[in-house]
């Protein structure tokens, strides 16, 4: 089962990361939000139809999005029914029309390990990284990132845009409140309805009976090399330059995949989904 990512691609999630975790308090991905616990109801439309629920608690730490909806492409319908849980050490995605799901480690937590393992100098340059950034990576992506472009439900949101894709996102944080699109004439828009701050149902955070869930060791694996080369890159002075290199190899490669797409510069919604995929939860939630 492949993991999704429903909000907004890699590249929009990579870039507004590294953009907000200016405002950390003790490492780059210490992130508070501005509620302990609350429900966000969002409705999906355009090639894809339907809604989605994300419940939050403990400031962020855990979350859990169940979302149900239906794809239409060239005269066929994919049904969606999928349930994704993450907290503090681990991330499960469910599908609940199969009975089935997957369980892999939260990525940041090998981010942590490799970030622990440095020095005070090094973190230092890890730190002064991440801030630093988030604006040349988007301009290299050809891309804009603007802090608080406009209040959504109340909340001012930081806007950014790549590819195709806008996402307005609280300030300051990675909870989009709407992400929409338009690439190689398919359109797509994830909207947020409604928020309701408060205690969250405890239920929903945890798996629900008779799922048999599998544990993807080979996702693991991946994610523990890349949470080490990622960091070995944030310490360098040239990290900058580095990182862009990386993140046009993720495209490309993505490209490889299918000769016809695009260039990575104006990847489709399939190539963006593949990098988002290969590199979801690197920075965080």
């Amino acid at each position: 089962m492949k993991t999704r990512f429903t909000l907004f691609p890699f590249c929009l999630f990579f870039s507004l990361i590294l953009c907000t975790s200016a405002s950390a308090a003790t490492h780059p991905w210490d992130m508070k939000l501005p509620f302990q616990a609350a429900t966000i109801q969002y409705s999906i439309s355009g090639l894809e139809t339907g809604a989605e629920t994300l419940y939050i608690r403990d400031y962020g730490k855990e979350r859990a999005s169940h979302r149900k909806s239906t794809t239409k492409m060239m005269m066929m319908s994919t049904v969606t029914d999928q349930i994704e849980i993450t907290n503090p050490d681990w991330v499960y995605t469910i599908d609940l029309q199969a009975g089935t799901g997957t369980r892999v480690t939260n990525p940041l937590k090998f981010m942590m390990e490799e970030y622990n393992r440095l020095s005070s100098a090094e973190k230092e340059m890890v730190n002064k990284n991440v801030q630093e950034m988030g604006a040349s990576f988007m301009q290299g992506m050809q891309g804009s990132v603007q802090q608080n472009a406009g209040d959504i439900l109340g909340y001012s949101c930081d806007r950014a845009s790549v590819a195709g894709t806008t996402s307005y996102s609280i300030h300051g944080t990675d909870i989009a409140l709407k992400s929409e699109g338009n690439m190689m004439g398919m359109h797509f828009s994830t909207v947020a309805t409604g928020i309701t701050e408060g205690s969250v149902p405890g239920d929903v955070f945890n798996p629900p009976a008779g799922i048999q869930i599998t544990h993807d060791q080979e996702a693991d694996n991946a994610a523990r090399t890349m949470a080490r080369s990622t960091i070995d890159t944030l310490k360098s002075p040239d990290a900058s330059s580095k990182m862009q290199q990386q993140a046009e190899g993720a495209m490309n490669e993505a490209q490889s995949a299918d000769p016809q797409a695009p260039p990575a510069n104006q990847g489709s919604g399939q190539e963006m989904q593949q990098a988002m995929d290969a590199l979801k939860g690197l920075f965080g939630k």
